[in-house]
């Protein structure tokens, strides 16, 4: 999720465990442990982009690293705070609550994140959640703020905050429920149009739980199509890419190859021509949101980089497309989530 989520989070986090011991010390904390994970970033500017996407949400972001960081963390704060008597126990919940929490709201996402590191790199996403939305994020934040001006012992500052997790939280399951509906609909389009998935998913579009992208993956072609909870009816008109699999058949076993494979979960399309390649992650949409049946550009693309004969593919660079229309789209993505045709 974006940095403001997760410094809301980790800081209600914070609140409920060492508020009332703390006063707005304890959010504090909170939101600073809250974000330790997303710090990987850091190191990102020194590596290359291969290894880099191989290290965002990876070991930092893993279930080992929690069960490290949280006693160590926890030592140290309460070596700090002595004083306050609060316990080494306590302060190690609060850290490992702080950094589950991180990491279990990134599990929502489409991004992919490595919870089984270093001994696995299987990408973990529940595709529950866009990585902004302010349905979940404003209730976090209005609890957090509304508390931090009450007295620490008040027992209404607990409840506000505790208020703004449960919100936040319930619109989390919400959208899970939501996703297995959606599911069932994407399923029933599938067969009805005979089309047999080999993989297929489905991901919220930006900012809400109420409209959804679908992809099914059919032998080299890639059928996606929207649905929202609002329509009319169940019938889901599906466009068709062609994921030209064969124009990376040669670079196949190469690293940087593999690694985008890997990280696009299947849901790739390549084009281009030898020594000019490009890959699309299609998970993460077009820049018209597929709000329109006219070609578009991806919205996450990488152009392979070639050694001097093109015989080889040495890395990639990663760009984003023009969002020029971007405040037009913002105006259809809204009709569309309430079920008008665009």
């Amino acid at each position: 999720m974006d940095t403001i989520t997760q410094l809301a989070l980790g800081g209600a986090v914070g609140e409920a465990v060492l508020g009332k011991k703390m006063g707005n010390k304890g959010p504090l904390w909170g939101a600073a442990i809250g974000i330790v994970p997303d710090l990987d970033v850091v190191v990102l500017p020194f590596v290359s982009q291969v290894e880099a996407l191989a290290i965002h949400r990876g070991i930092s972001h893993s279930l080992l690293f929690c069960a490290i960081a949280a006693p160590l963390f926890g030592w140290l704060l309460n070596r700090r705070y002595k004083e306050k008597n609060i316990g080494w126990g306590r302060w190690a919940w609060m850290v490992c609550l702080a950094l589950l929490t991180h990491i279990g709201i990134d599990v929502c996402t489409t991004y992919g994140t490595q919870i089984l590191q270093p001994f696995s790199n299987q990408l973990f996403s529940l595709n529950s959640i866009f990585i902004i939305d302010p349905f979940y994020t404003v209730p976090l934040i209005a609890g957090l703020i509304t508390a931090l001006f009450m007295q620490r012992d008040s027992l209404r500052r607990r409840w506000v905050n505790r208020a703004g997790l449960a919100l936040s939280s319930l619109y989390l399951i919400a959208g899970l429920a939501i996703k297995t509906h959606v599911n069932d609909v994407f399923d029933q389009n599938l067969a009805a149009q005979g089309i047999r998935a080999e993989q297929q998913m489905t991901t919220p579009t930006p900012f809400n739980i109420f409209l959804w992208t679908g992809y099914a993956v059919e032998q080299d072609t890639i059928h996606t199509g929207l649905y929202s909870i609002f329509d009319n009816d169940t019938q889901i008109e599906f466009q068709s890419v062609d994921r030209q699999a064969h124009l990376l058949a040669s670079y196949r076993e190469q690293l940087p190859v593999e690694r985008l494979l890997w990280f696009s979960q299947g849901y790739f399309v390549a084009d281009g021509a030898e020594g000019n390649l490009l890959v699309h992650d299609l998970r993460f949409g077009r820049s018209d949101l597929w709000l329109t049946d006219q070609p578009a550009p991806y919205v996450w693309n990488y152009r392979l980089l070639f050694n001097g004969d093109s015989s080889k593919v040495t890395g990639f660079n990663r760009f984003e497309p023009n969002f020029a229309r971007r405040a037009a789209l913002f105006g259809q993505l809204i009709e569309r989530v309430l079920g008008e045709d665009t």
